[in-house]
């Protein structure tokens, strides 16, 4: 991933692309927590893991700004999403 606005390379791994690449094809809308689970590492929603919540916390620290405060990667309702807003205006 090239990061244009601090023109550097972020590498991802195969689980952070996959992770957006579902969040992205949800066009800003909340993805629940099991639906990612399962999307992402098939996991029945029965599964007790924190993984998704560390490779989030993982790409928010390789994204955001300031990962305390989330503008791109957002919790949701249970869930997580893109925001759009700044994402289309990072491809800008």
């Amino acid at each position: 991933l090239q990061e244009t606005a601090r023109n550097r390379k972020i590498r991802l791994t195969d689980k952070e692309c996959a992770i957006l690449k579902f969040l992205y094809r949800a066009g800003g809308k909340s993805v629940s927590r099991p639906v990612l689970l399962n999307e992402v590492w098939n996991y029945s929603s029965a599964v007790s893991t924190h993984t998704l919540e560390t490779h989030v916390y993982r790409l928010r620290q390789k994204l955001e700004v300031d990962p305390a405060q989330p503008r791109l990667l957002l919790t949701e309702n249970g869930g997580y999403k893109l925001d759009a807003t700044v994402f289309e205006v990072a491809r800008r």
